[in-house]
């Protein structure tokens, strides 16, 4: 008698193999590496809106839930209840039964913790996902208080023949972790860099360009006195190092060519 459990579950174990393989697919149990909640963006300005979203597709291989032969409404009914929360309360807590979804609530306050509560630790997402040890989680964002500073590095090139590097410029846009309405409120050469640069300010319309030149280890606000309007909404940032040279190296065909030394921005943005 005492080997009978361990009989039917043998049994039960080769029924399922069996119903598997039927249908001709293998089960992928894929463990959730990171949690699928998020709040964009995580660092906001006052009077932005922020998203709460999750999204278990992107677990999986090709992105979507395909419903197995003969089981109508599988996706609907084999998605997860998920329910999400804030504290300090910004929005009606609220239960999504679905595999991607998202809530936009407006800002408030220095900060706020969004919660993600799943309801189970297993999520299977037909045919053959089953994502396991999902974990409820929480994800803090934050306002921007006073300046963000951002290094920028710049592709270098030491074309064959030619001792002067050149370098391509940086985009200065957010990122979806970042606040979309920060604006450019000043820009540093890093002592790092060692020599003076000269430095374009590229704007949004045809024609904006503003060029500065600061030496080593110096800023420059973009509220100061002759520095056009447009320069806080820069796009666009190039560099011209002054006396940078390039290192030692071949033509780059027989030998490999120069390598051009490090350079960087320092930029430094702020709520509008």
């Amino acid at each position: 008698m005492r080997t009978l459990p361990n009989t039917l579950f043998r049994y039960c174990t080769i029924a399922v193999c069996a119903v598997v393989v039927a249908n001709g697919c293998m089960l992928n149990r894929a463990p959730i590496v990171a949690s699928a909640g998020r709040v964009e963006p995580a660092q906001y300005c006052p009077g932005d809106t922020l998203t709460a979203s999750y999204d278990f597709l992107r677990f999986t291989h090709d992105g979507i839930c395909v419903p197995r032969d003969g089981v109508a409404m599988d996706c609907e009914r084999s998605a997860p209840n998920v329910t999400i929360s804030s504290s300090p309360v910004l929005f009606p807590s609220v239960t999504l039964r679905s595999y991607v979804n998202r809530v936009d609530f407006p800002a408030s306050g220095d900060r706020v913790d969004v919660s993600f509560a799943y309801g189970n630790t297993n999520v299977f997402i037909p045919p053959t996902t089953l994502l396991q040890n999902v974990l409820d989680n929480t994800v803090t964002a934050t306002r921007i208080i006073g300046a963000l500073e951002t290094s920028l590095p710049h592709m270098g090139n030491c074309a064959a023949g030619f001792a002067v590097p050149t370098y391509a410029g940086v985009e200065v846009g957010s990122t979806p972790a970042i606040s979309p309405n920060l604006g450019l409120v000043g820009i540093c050469n890093p002592a790092s860099n060692g020599v003076s640069v000269n430095y374009t300010l590229v704007g949004a319309a045809p024609g904006e360009a503003y060029t500065l030149t600061l030496a080593p280890g110096s800023c420059q606000s973009t509220s100061a006195p002759g520095v056009p309007a447009f320069a806080a909404t820069a796009q666009r940032i190039d560099a011209a190092p002054i006396a940078l040279m390039c290192g030692p190296g071949g033509n780059g065909v027989t030998s490999p060519q120069p390598i051009a030394p490090p350079l960087s921005t320092l930029i430094q943005r702020a709520c509008h």
